[in-house]
C-alpha cells in the first residue's frame, strides 16, 4: 500500500510515527510524510521521503516565532499558545491538502488525532484512514481528568462533574474559537472517536486508569521506538560517568526555555550523591546557577542510552520520555508544563512509578526533597521494574502497524 503519514511537524508526535513509518516501510508498504516545510529534516535523517505543504509561504516564519513563544509557556497560556500554532498552521496548509491527495494518489492515511484537516478531506473522498494517538488517547469520558489538568482520578459524582464542567468549557471556547477563524475543529478527532477505521495508541494498557468506557475502536498498544532512533551524531562524553547514581533530566523540545526550572534542578542535584546529565532538548535555555561538578548541562543528549544506565529521571512527562522510561525501568520525577503533559503526570504518580511537582511549584528546595525521597523509597523502582518486565513482552511497532494494515486493507476490500 501507498500510505501517507500526517502529523504536527513536532518531536513529540513525529519521532513516533517515524518509528510507525519505517515498520510499516521494512513490510513493503511504500510511506510518504506531508507536511509543513519545518518537519522535513527530521523525516528525511530518518531515511523516509517527505513532501512539504507549502514550503515557501511566508507564514513558516510566523509559525516558528509561534513555536519559540510556545517554549516560554506553561499551563492554559501553553495550551492557547498551541492553538495559536494550529491556526497558523492550517491556515497555511488546509487549501493544500486536497491538491497533494490528489497528486499523490494514497490508499490509505495515518493521521495524529491532532491533525483532523487530513482526517476531514479523507473522509470527504471516502479514503480509509488509520488515527493514531502519539500523545495521550485524547476522548469525552467523564471519569477520565481531562489532560491539561493535574487533577486526581476519582470515580465520585464530584469528580465525574468536574470533569464534565471543564470538558464542556473546553468545547464552548474551542467552538468559538471555529466560528470566528472559519477553521476546521482542532479537536475533531477527539470529539467524534469513531472517525477513522481504526484508533492507536502508543499508550499500554496498563498505563490508563481504571474506568468501564472505551472508544469502540480504540487499541492499546506498546511504545513506538526502537533503540536505533538515538542521534548517533551525538557527541557524548561517556567516560564522565563514573558509577554513582545517574539521573537524566529533560524537560522536551517544545516547553524547554523556562531558566528557573533548569536552575533548580542544578541546585537540587548539588549536594546529593549522584550524577545528573541535563539536556537543553535542543533549546536556548541557559543555567544562571554556578554548574556543581556532578552536573553535566549538554545541549542534546542520547536519551535512549542514557536511560539504560538511568537510576531515574526528571521530566517533563511529555508522553514519549514517559514511555521510553516505562521501557527501561526508570522511575520518574515530573514536572508536568501543558497539553497532555499533567495528564500523563498523574498518571505516573497513580500507578507509583514516580511523584509528580507542578512546574509552577518548583523549587530547589522542593525538587531536592522529591529526589531523596525516590533515591531512598525502593518502590518506586519495584514498580517501575514491574512495567518494564511488562513491555519487554510487547513490540509496539509491530501491534501498531499490524492493526493499521488489516484496517486499512480491509476498508479497501469491502468498503
Amino acid at each position: 500500500m501507498k500510505l501517507g503519514f500526517f502529523s504536527p511537524e513536532v518531536p513529540g508526535h513525529l519521532n513516533p510515527m517515524l518509528t510507525l513509518a519505517g515498520e510499516l516501510t521494512r513490510r513493503g508498504h511504500e510511506t510518504i510524510f506531508v507536511g509543513a516545510i519545518r518537519g522535513e529534516q527530521t523525516v528525511r535523517q530518518a531515511g523516509l521521503p517527505f513532501h512539504p505543504l507549502m514550503p515557501n509561504d511566508p507564514r513558516n516564519e510566523d509559525l516558528e516565532d509561534a513555536f519559540r513563544q510556545l517554549a516560554t509557556a506553561s499551563g492554559m497560556t501553553a495550551v492557547a499558545r498551541t492553538g495559536k500554532i494550529y491556526e497558523i498552521h492550517t491556515q497555511m496548509t488546509v487549501d493544500e491538502v486536497p491538491r497533494v491527495l490528489d497528486q499523490l494518489q494514497f490508499d490509505g492515511l495515518v493521521v495524529d488525532q491532532m491533525s483532523p484537516v487530513a482526517a476531514s478531506e479523507a473522509d470527504r473522498r471516502g479514503l480509509p484512514y488509520a488515527v493514531v494517538c502519539n500523545a495521550l488517547p485524547v476522548h469525552w469520558d467523564a471519569a477520565i481528568p481531562p489532560p491539561p489538568m493535574a487533577w486526581d482520578f476519582r470515580t465520585d459524582w464530584l469528580g465525574r462533574t468536574r470533569n464534565k464542567l471543564f470538558m464542556r468549557m473546553l468545547a464552548t471556547l474551542n467552538d468559538l474559537a471555529v466560528w470566528r477563524r472559519g477553521l476546521p475543529d482542532p479537536m475533531l478527532l477527539i470529539r467524534e472517536v469513531e472517525r477513522g477505521v481504526v484508533r492507536i495508541a502508543q499508550q499500554p494498557a496498563f498505563f490508563e486508569y481504571p474506568h468501564d468506557t472505551q472508544a469502540s475502536k480504540l487499541h492499546y498498544t506498546a511504545p513506538w521506538h526502537r533503540a536505533d532512533r538515538d542521534d548517533a551524531t551525538i557527541d557524548f562524553p561517556w567516560d564522565w560517568l563514573d558509577g554513582r547514581p545517574l539521573i537524566y533530566a529533560s524537560m522536551g523540545t517544545l516547553q524547554n526555555n523556562m531558566g528557573y526550572v533548569f536552575d533548580a534542578i542544578v541546585e537540587a542535584a548539588r549536594d546529593l550523591p549522584v550524577q545528573v546529565v541535563l539536556t537543553q532538548g535542543g533549546g536556548e535555555v541557559e543555567v544562571s546557577a554556578e554548574i556543581p561538578d556532578n552536573v553535566l548541562f549538554v545541549r542534546r543528549a542520547p536519551q535512549l542510552r542514557l536511560l539504560e544506565k538511568a537510576t531515574l529521571a526528571i521530566t517533563h512527562a511529555g508522553m514519549n520520555t514517559a514511555m521510553e522510561c516505562l521501557a527501561h525501568g526508570v522511575p520518574m520525577l515530573c514536572l508536568p508544563v501543558t497539553n497532555d503533559q499533567p495528564g500523563v503526570a498523574k498518571r505516573v504518580e497513580f500507578h507509583g512509578n514516580g511523584r509528580l511537582v507542578p512546574v509552577r511549584k518548583v523549587t530547589s528546595a522542593k525538587l531536592k526533597q522529591e529526589l531523596t525521597r525516590m533515591l531512598q523509597d525502593e518502590s518506586f523502582k519495584q514498580k517501575a521494574s514491574q512495567f518494564q518486565a511488562q513491555l519487554a513482552q510487547l513490540d509496539g511497532p509491530a501491534m501498531a502497524a499490524d492493526l493499521i494494515e488489516q484496517a486499512i486493507e480491509s476498508s479497501r476490500k469491502f468498503g
